[in-house]
């Protein structure tokens, strides 16, 4: 199938592990959750919801109206876990969730019953206009078939997620979200998996098609950008790709969500709508759609603000590289041109964008992008 190595599914309390490799599970190797991780909460050895991981190298795992984050290093449920579901995802419409899968684009999607919602990473809350049923989401999946609620969902990466009902699945296209034919019997496709699931998860998968064509298309652009002014070519890329979802979300080729003036040139800017997090509210905008209070303490802003125009693609990345060279506030990155990773924690820690876990989104999207360099 292609896409990460193995994929879990957990009936009651035991993991089976399916190989996507060589498309098969092996029984033999079955685990209890107990011995899947330690410190789970009392009565979660019996069974979970779902699980995702972020490609942060965390798993989170949900039960109830709770989770837990599970370190891949340790293995082991954080201590202050399980936290309530609400509250903790901003803007989340459900208390509970059937499943949870990530796209690799940098949005998760929660099921609960025949309703589904997308959750934007980098922004860290529920996107405008959700919930919604599944099948007006996903086109072709029947809602006669969805009923109340799918068992799991799964992205492995290869260009197609699986939706697990019973003992059926059905298969969706990544990039259309359009249903590959009909429901199929999970023991004819899947060699050694019957159904039905209680949760199904893999480790995070990168855009299965969008990473390569990305990169193959504004490569280059990092690249004389990183020899003009230092900046790490992965780190541009990196910020492109999270700032325009993959350059499907430019406008004027502004690749790196740029702000501009109100008293800039009209050819040289752009009113767009966006999203912020701040710590007032009654920050000023040209259009301030809403202003919602966030658990943290701080605000989310939907509003209107002036963003640049660039001629080209090419121009843009030249001058986001001249503007960290230039900006004194991010001199403290330019210590770190031989570590990328280093170098976007201290663009992200002088403040590049609002979104309180922009450094960890950012660092999960540059891995996507480095296994295509």
């Amino acid at each position: 199938m292609g896409g990460v190595p193995e994929a879990y599914f957990l009936t009651g309390s035991t993991v089976r592990t399916f190989n996507i490799d060589t498309d098969s599970a092996d029984p033999d190797f079955d685990q209890q959750l107990a011995d899947t991780w330690a410190g789970l909460p009392p009565g979660w050895e019996e069974g979970i919801d779902g699980a995702v991981d972020l490609g942060q190298g965390y798993l989170y795992v949900f039960r109830g109206a709770e989770y837990v984050r599970i370190p891949y290093e340790t293995r082991e449920v954080e201590a202050d876990y399980p936290l309530p579901i609400s509250g903790n995802w901003a803007g989340l419409a459900f208390e509970t969730i059937d499943a949870v899968m990530n796209w690799g684009d940098g949005k998760l999607y929660f099921f609960c019953g025949a309703q589904y919602a997308r959750y934007d990473l980098p922004g860290d809350r529920q996107d405008p206009g959700y919930p919604k049923p599944i099948a007006d989401g996903w086109s072709g999946v029947d809602a006669g078939w969805v009923g109340s609620g799918l068992d799991g969902a799964l992205n492995p990466g290869n260009g197609h997620a699986y939706f697990f009902k019973g003992t059926q699945y059905v298969s969706v296209d990544w990039r259309t979200k359009r249903q590959d034919g009909v429901p199929q019997t999970v023991s004819e496709q899947w060699a050694g998996l019957v159904g039905p699931y209680d949760a199904v998860w893999s480790a995070a998968a990168s855009a299965p098609s969008k990473v390569g064509d990305f990169v193959a298309r504004y490569g280059s652009y990092a690249d004389a950008s990183e020899s003009a002014t230092g900046v790490p070519a992965l780190v541009t890329l990196g910020q492109a790709a999270l700032e325009s979802g993959w350059g499907e979300k430019a406008p004027g080729n502004n690749f790196f969500g740029v702000k501009a003036k109100a008293s800039d040139p009209p050819e040289t800017r752009q009113l767009v709508r966006t999203h912020e997090v701040l710590s007032r509210p009654d920050v000023q905008f040209p259009e301030v759609i809403s202003v919602t209070p966030r658990p943290d303490g701080r605000y989310d802003y939907d509003v209107r603000d002036w963003f640049r125009v660039y001629p080209s693609p090419e121009e843009a990345f030249s001058a986001h590289g001249e503007f960290l060279r230039g900006n004194s506030r991010y001199a403290p990155a330019f210590e770190h041109t031989g570590d990328p990773y280093a170098f976007a924690r201290a663009v992200a820690a002088a403040g590049y964008a609002t979104a309180p876990n922009y450094s960890d989104v950012l660092a999960s999207t540059m891995r996507s992008i480095e296994a295509h360099r």
